[in-house]
């Protein structure tokens, strides 16, 4: 762990440390791009959000400029038939680095992303409102952190990560067949605390309550039965 922070800390600034990790963490991905015996390991860094989020696609990219050939894209994703209606996205992706063939390493096994065992080293506070920005909602009783993709056990390491670096009891709970973070009413303003100095005026509405951006639609509510605490 100490070499990837020390190698990472030379090539990188800290902010940008931060949005590699939450950014990971959450909606983006670490595409490697060698692996041979003859070449480094390198891989780059892809963004991709949707057309909503396209004022934080482009303030990663200002914070990320310096390493990135192209500004962010637009793109359509999809066609919607019963409103006529096209949607799009924003991406862009990093230069290839040696130093991200390291991370990539160090988050993926067998191409599937994984919450590795010293990846809290990592977590600063600002990585963590990175993350809750890519992969948070604001319900109306608390938060949730999207953890779909990690394992189980995994996502008990993150409850009791939060418990004992921010004295946040958080919970997993079941969202259809996975699992997802739940951050309670009791907590809600001790992790909005944490959180709000890095959060952008765009992605606002993430810590607003009641949320600002539903134009009369009612936040869902966390049902005590899908708690699981163990």
């Amino acid at each position: 762990m100490d070499n990837i922070v020390g190698r990472l800390q030379k090539s990188f600034s800290q902010s940008q440390i931060n949005i590699l990790i939450g950014s990971v963490l959450g909606d983006a991905r670490l595409e490697c791009r060698s692996n041979g015996m003859r070449n480094p390991i390198s891989a780059r860094l892809r963004i991709h959000q949707s057309d909503k989020q396209k004022e934080y696609v482009f303030w990663k990219y200002l914070v990320l400029k310096n390493l990135v050939s192209k500004a962010p894209r637009k793109v359509k994703t999809w066609h919607d038939p019963k409103r006529n209606k096209d949607h799009y996205s924003w991406y862009f992706h990093t230069k290839t680095f040696p130093e991200l063939g390291e991370l990539y390493h160090y988050f993926y096994k067998n191409k599937i992303k994984v919450l590795s065992e010293d990846v809290f080293d990592l977590l600063t506070s600002q990585a963590i409102a990175i993350w809750f920005m890519d992969d948070g909602s604001n319900v109306r009783n608390g938060y949730t952190i999207s953890t779909h993709n990690f394992e189980f056990r995994d996502q008990l390491r993150i409850v009791d990560f939060l418990k004992l670096k921010y004295e946040i009891v958080s919970t997993v709970v079941r969202d259809r067949e996975k699992f997802k973070i739940y951050i309670g009413s009791a907590e809600y303003n001790k992790f909005s605390k944490i959180v709000k100095p890095f959060i952008i005026p765009s992605m606002n509405y993430k810590i607003c309550n009641p949320r600002n951006d539903l134009s009369g639609i009612k936040p869902g509510r966390v049902k005590k039965h899908e708690i699981i605490t163990s």
